[in-house]
């Protein structure tokens, strides 16, 4: 008998906890917000907006300029690289290795110039395409305000999702309103 009262004990304890227990989750759930959930398709929005398409433009035009001074000074040292051949025989071994050291002085000073204006257009896209990135964010922030999402997931992290869902398209548009272009910085 004694065993039969513990045991009844014990089941209604459990049965308390449980009961208690469904109830605090209930309530916690209750409180909970809707979760209103939109996708955007950021690296998109970073490839083909109006901006992103102005600074390619201007980053091949530096890059094409690029090219071109280095494909003349590359010319320029080739010829001094033929005319040290040259003079091999003519010039001193004394003469010869002092100019064929002047001469690998300047092709390291080209490589290097070439490699800094690598960096530095490198850099000068980083900082555009931040203008970009900035200016996009403000926008998503008052499309969830007025619609009121709750959650911006991006595509890229969305294996399946419903197309009304995606606000790419209005993100994209006032983007393309608010920031057509972006200046470049000319790498030097």
């Amino acid at each position: 008998m004694r065993q039969l009262s513990t045991l009844f004990i014990l089941a209604s304890a459990i049965l308390l906890v449980v009961t208690v227990g469904s109830r605090a989750v209930a309530q916690d759930s209750k409180e909970m917000p809707r979760a209103v959930v939109a996708v955007l398709d950021y690296t998109h929005i970073l490839r083909a907006s109006d901006a992103a398409k102005d600074i390619r433009r201007q980053v091949e035009q530096y890059r094409v300029n690029l090219r071109d001074t280095v494909q003349a000074e590359e010319l320029t040292l080739r010829n001094e690289e033929a005319e040290l051949k040259r003079q091999r025989n003519v010039l001193s071994p004394e003469a010869f290795a002092d100019k064929r050291g002047q001469f690998k002085a300047r092709v390291m000073a080209a490589q290097r110039r070439g490699q800094g204006q690598k960096r530095q257009l490198d850099q000068a896209i980083k900082t555009a395409m931040l203008q970009v990135q900035q200016a996009v964010i403000p926008l998503v922030k008052k499309l969830t305000e007025i619609n009121g999402i709750t959650i911006v997931v991006d595509k890229s992290q969305v294996l399946v999702a419903d197309r009304a869902i995606d606000i790419t398209k209005p993100v994209m548009d006032k983007l393309n309103q608010s920031l057509r272009t972006v200046m470049v910085p000319k790498p030097q």
